[in-house]
């Protein structure tokens, strides 16, 4: 499935990373504080600052529970259906 490029800049702090049962990425708990579209993208997210939204890190090593992270995800379409997929992850607010 096919989505519009999508891009949104998350800033907050990780509740819970649970990694995935195939040992392979990890599902991340984001107490969101701020949440806007990167610069020339849209923000198909559109979380609110008090919200909690789960992201997939594959790389779920580098982010740890209880740290605060500017996150920069993007939504993807697949055949289960949607995912918010975390490209980069700065640890503190920046």
């Amino acid at each position: 499935m096919r989505i519009k490029p999508n891009k949104t800049i998350l800033k907050g702090k990780v509740s819970r990373v649970e990694r995935a049962a195939d040992g392979w990425g990890a599902n991340v708990e984001f107490a969101v504080e701020e949440s806007k579209p990167a610069e020339g993208y849209e923000d198909f997210l559109q979380a609110k600052p008090g919200s909690v939204v789960t992201v997939f890190a594959a790389e779920p090593d580098a982010i740890k529970a209880g740290k605060s992270y500017t996150l920069t995800a993007s939504v993807s379409g697949g055949p289960q259906g949607e995912r918010v997929v975390v490209e980069h992850a700065a640890p503190g607010k920046i």
